[in-house]
C-alpha cells in the first residue's frame, strides 16, 4: 500500500488487466485525464496483477487513500467493495457499468464468477455516487429492467491509437492485404464460429482473424468448425497490431451475441473502414441503426454473406462514419466530462451536468 501511496493519485480506476476491452478503457482513461489517475492492480506494485492473491485484494479493499479524490470501479466485485468502503470514509464513488454478464457468455448458462459479477453489478454498484453506463440502450435497461439509474457516458476512441495503425506494418507482418477481418477472444459471447462460417460462404475473399485464444485447433475442438483455406487466424495480438490490422482490412465484421458499446467498431468507423455488425443492441447504437454500417440477421449465415459483399463495394456509409466518432466517441472530449466527474466538489453540480448530456 506505500507503493500507491507514493504516486499521490487523485483518481484509483480498475480493475486493471492485462488484455481485453476494460483493459483498453482504462488506460484511455489514465492516458486523456488531466488527473493523476492510477490504475488498480498497480502493475509495478503487483507483478501478476491478472491474479493477485485473495489477502492482498483484502489489503486494498480496506485500504482508505489520502487525499484521493474518487475511486472509479469497473466490473469485479473486489473493486466494488473497495469503491463502497471508500464511500464511507468520505472518498468519490464512481461506477460504470460495460456489460452484464447474459446466458450467451456461457457455453451451458453462465459460470459462477459471472454470477456473483452480476450479483455484485446489480446490488451493490447500484450504491456508487455516480453511476455511469457506457451506451444509451444500456442506461435504458439498467433503468426499465432493473431500475438502476445510470448516465451515458460513452466507451471512448483512443483516435490518436488509431491514427498511428499502419496497413504497410500488417501487410509485410503478414502477407495479407484486402482481407475481410475478425477480431475477437475464443468466447461463445464473440461467436468466432460465425466467422468461419461466413468464409465458407465467400471462398473467393482472404479472411483474417486476431483474438486471444484463437487457433484452428481450438475452432474445431470448442466450436466443431474446420477452418477453410482462406482463413488465416493469427492469434492475440497487441493494440497497435489490431489498429495495423483494421489499417489493412478491407472490411471489418463483427459477429458477437452481445456487446456493450463495441470499441472494435467504434476504432473501424475512426479508420473509415466497412463495418459488418449483427442486429444486436450494442452493435446497432455504434452504427446509428445502419447509417454508418450494414446490420445482417443474427444466426442468418446468408444473410451476413450478403451483408458483407455489399459492404465491400459501398462507397457511402464508412465516409462519416470517422465524424461520428471524433463527435460523440473521441476520449479527448469524453474524459473531459469525466474529469468534471472526478474533480468537481459538488455532487448536485456533478448530477446536473451530466443530465444536461443525456440524449434521449
Amino acid at each position: 500500500m506505500a507503493r500507491l501511496a507514493q504516486t499521490h493519485p487523485q483518481v484509483f480506476a480498475g480493475v486493471n488487466l492485462s488484455f481485453g476491452g476494460i483493459r483498453h478503457h482504462l488506460m484511455a482513461i489514465q492516458k486523456h485525464s488531466k488527473l493523476r489517475v492510477e490504475l488498480t492492480p498497480n502493475e509495478q506494485a503487483f507483478p501478476g496483477f491478472d491474479n493477485i492473491p485473495p489477502h492482498l485484494r483484502e489489503e486494498l479493499i480496506q485500504y482508505v487513500p489520502n487525499q484521493c479524490l474518487a475511486i472509479h470501479s469497473h466490473v469485479f466485485p473486489w473493486m466494488i467493495h473497495w469503491g463502497h468502503n471508500a464511500q464511507k470514509n468520505g472518498i468519490r464513488w464512481i461506477h460504470t457499468y460495460h456489460l452484464n454478464y447474459f446466458p450467451e457468455h456461457g457455453k451451458v448458462g453462465l459460470e459462477p464468477w459471472q454470477e456473483q459479477i452480476n450479483e455484485a453489478l446489480l446490488h451493490e454498484a447500484p450504491q456508487a455516487d455516480i453511476r455511469l453506463s457506457v451506451a444509451k440502450w444500456q442506461r435504458d435497461d439498467l433503468r426499465n429492467q432493473n431500475g438502476i439509474e445510470t448516465y451515458y457516458l460513452p466507451n471512448g476512441v483512443d483516435v490518436e491509437n488509431c491514427d498511428l495503425g499502419c496497413a504497410e506494418r500488417f501487410v509485410k507482418k503478414t502477407q495479407q492485404n484486402d482481407f475481410v477481418l475478425y477480431v475477437g477472444r475464443n468466447d461463445p459471447v464473440k461467436n468466432p464460429a460465425a466467422f468461419v462460417q461466413l468464409a465458407q460462404q465467400m471462398p473467393e475473399r482472404s479472411f483474417v482473424m486476431l483474438g486471444q485464444g484463437l487457433s484452428a485447433e481450438t475452432m474445431l475442438s470448442e466450436f466443431n468448425q474446420e477452418t477453410p483455406s482462406n482463413v488465416s487466424i493469427y492469434g492475440a495480438t497487441d493494440h497497435r497490431g489490431v489498429q495495423d490490422a483494421i489499417a489493412a482490412s478491407a472490411a471489418v465484421v463483427v459477429t458477437s451475441k452481445r456487446e456493450g458499446l463495441p470499441t472494435l467498431v467504434l476504432e473501424a468507423m475512426t479508420h473509415g473502414k466497412p463495418i459488418v455488425v449483427p442486429e444486436e443492441a450494442g452493435c446497432l447504437e455504434a452504427i446509428d441503426n445502419g447509417r454508418y454500417g450494414f446490420v445482417y440477421e443474427p444466426d442468418n449465415i446468408l444473410d451476413l454473406a450478403q451483408k458483407t459483399r455489399d459492404a465491400l463495394v459501398d462507397t457511402n456509409r464508412c465516409t462519416e462514419s470517422r465524424n461520428r466518432v471524433l463527435k460523440e466517441y473521441d476520449w479527448r472530449q469524453v474524459a473531459k466530462t469525466l474529469d468534471i466527474v472526478y474533480a468537481e466538489p459538488s455532487l448536485s453540480k456533478v448530477r446536473e451536468i451530466l443530465a444536461e448530456a443525456q440524449d434521449n
